[in-house]
């Protein structure tokens, strides 16, 4: 079962989170926010939304990298289309050690008259709300994506790094094993608001990195692999 807020008006979920991660603008957030006076139970579902991102945000602090890192890295990938290859299979092989790094094992003893140590059934998968921060090489940040499984929504909302860019940017999530699947395309000034369809869930909820590659005006590029330029890109983190 989730933890993440829910009620049974099919709206409120959404706004709820959209709110809290400061995704609405003008005339809406005056609306929102005229319902969190009216309305307790919208006020609750805000609250809780509100209360959960702000751990994540005072337990991950940004952390640049080191100057010169990707140059070293872009001098000993292949002068050819296979660049971008390497580059999903690097993603994956660094996303992974991290992961390795997070894993605990939990023992759970019950008691007896005689202690006996006992093995948990493994539990049903929990659907865990997820965000990314993507940022460009020189460490500034490009994009804040969540993702909430009760409601199977995305959002992505763009910095105004990318505003002017004649080209599209399109977005990825990256596997643990360096696989990479399209999302689509975004908007790199507005909010993007995407329903995810089943298959695509699944593959946000196995997925360990984001990227954002830059396209050409109607363009669509394989569902594998980008053909523009790889610029931003970051974590997926579970909250």
């Amino acid at each position: 079962m989730s933890n993440a807020p829910h009620t049974d008006d099919g709206e409120t979920p959404d706004l709820a989170a959209e709110l809290a991660l400061r995704l609405l603008d003008g005339p809406e957030e005056a609306a929102a926010r005229a319902r969190v006076a009216a309305d307790a139970a919208f006020a609750a579902e805000v609250a809780a939304w509100e209360a959960r991102l702000s751990g994540l945000v005072a337990e991950v602090a940004p952390v640049p990298p080191p100057e010169g890192l990707w140059g070293r890295i872009d001098a000993r990938l292949p002068a050819n289309d296979d660049r971008r290859l390497v580059f999903w299979r690097a993603w994956a092989l660094g996303a992974t050690g991290l992961l390795a790094a997070s894993l605990a094992t939990v023992v759970v003893l019950v008691a007896r008259p005689a202690p006996v140590p006992v093995t948990p059934a493994a539990p049903a998968e929990q659907q865990v709300t997820r965000v990314a921060t993507l940022r460009l090489e020189s460490g500034q940040s490009a994009l804040i994506l969540a993702y909430d499984p009760e409601t199977g929504m995305l959002f992505a909302s763009p910095t105004d790094v990318m505003a002017g860019d004649p080209r599209v940017p399109h977005l990825w999530l990256i596997g643990s094993e360096g696989g990479a699947t399209l999302v689509g395309p975004i908007d790199g000034v507005a909010v993007s608001r995407m329903a995810m369809p089943e298959t695509t869930a699944a593959r946000v909820r196995g997925a360990v990195a984001v990227a954002v590659s830059m396209e050409q005006p109607g363009h669509t590029p394989a569902m594998d692999r980008p053909d523009g330029p790889v610029v931003a890109s970051g974590e997926l983190e579970r909250l």
